[in-house]
């Protein structure tokens, strides 16, 4: 049970860290950089977790299961023997998947954002292929015939996973950039002028006899991590427009307001 679940945190770990370096990459800030721990990694992969997701998590556990022990399916409803009979036909076509994935890495550049599903359908022919052998053949013992096997199909599945959230965490990405002004907007007051400028963004001066001379609006949260305020102009654009590190500290005064709201 024990390596079971540092297993489980182990693949938690390595797609929340995954899906966090897609999405702050397309805001051109690396993710390791902003000091996640490995806790917040860990549950970064949650984000995942849908309904539909969760399905397909379900019947691949359930099935992975019958093609290791070679059960069978529990029930007698026809839907039920019908499902283990197309399991076990699947399982003995196993060459035409692995062939279909390798035709799907062929097509790479072409099926875009479905690029996972190359090494997906690698990995599961593989795993079919644990227990396509005729009726009544025993598998030869060794590391070749189970071990290495195994240990591919399960490289070629986390390659699938590894696709699938970066492709995940970059609409996500696309979807905060489509809805940037609803974001917490910031409004910086310095008692220096500072070089921020693009779309969206605006500086006034408030006069020498104010404290804070300058103040810029129109930028919008991104993250703040240990102090650092990473903005946007409310008019930034994935092709050109600038992303601020704001160290927050003495001359730097940070105001967070509410962003544009729907009606």
């Amino acid at each position: 049970m024990t390596a079971q679940a540092s297993f489980l945190v182990a693949v938690m770990y390595f797609l929340g860290a995954v899906y966090l370096t897609a999405y702050y990459q397309y805001f051109r800030v690396d993710a390791f950089s902003l000091g996640f721990g490995f806790a917040e990694l860990a549950m970064q992969s949650l984000n995942l977790l849908t309904a539909s997701a969760a399905i397909v998590l379900t019947a691949a556990v359930l099935t992975a299961r019958h093609l290791a022990t070679g059960e069978p399916v529990p029930g007698q409803g026809r839907v039920v023997q019908a499902v283990d009979r197309g399991i076990r036909a699947a399982a003995r076509a196993h060459l035409y998947v692995v062939g279909t994935g390798v035709a799907l890495l062929l097509l790479w550049p072409y099926i875009r954002p479905y690029e996972w599903s190359g090494p997906a359908l690698l990995g599961i022919g593989v795993l079919l292929g644990q227990r396509g052998r005729a009726p009544g053949a025993v598998a030869p013992p060794g590391v070749w015939s189970k071990a290495v096997p195994v240990f591919t199909a399960g490289l070629l599945v986390m390659w699938a996973l590894s696709l699938a959230t970066g492709q995940l965490a970059e609409d996500e990405a696309r979807e905060t950039a489509a809805n940037l002004p609803r974001r917490t907007a910031v409004v910086l007051l310095s008692t220096a002028r500072l070089s921020l400028a693009g779309p969206g963004l605006t500086v006034e001066d408030l006069g020498s006899a104010a404290r804070y001379r300058y103040r810029y609006t129109g930028l919008r949260r991104l993250i703040e991590r240990n102090g650092r305020y990473y903005l946007l102009p409310v008019g930034w654009n994935s092709r050109t427009g600038p992303t601020y590190v704001i160290q927050d500290g003495e001359g730097i005064r940070v105001e967070l307001l509410p962003g544009t709201q729907r009606r």
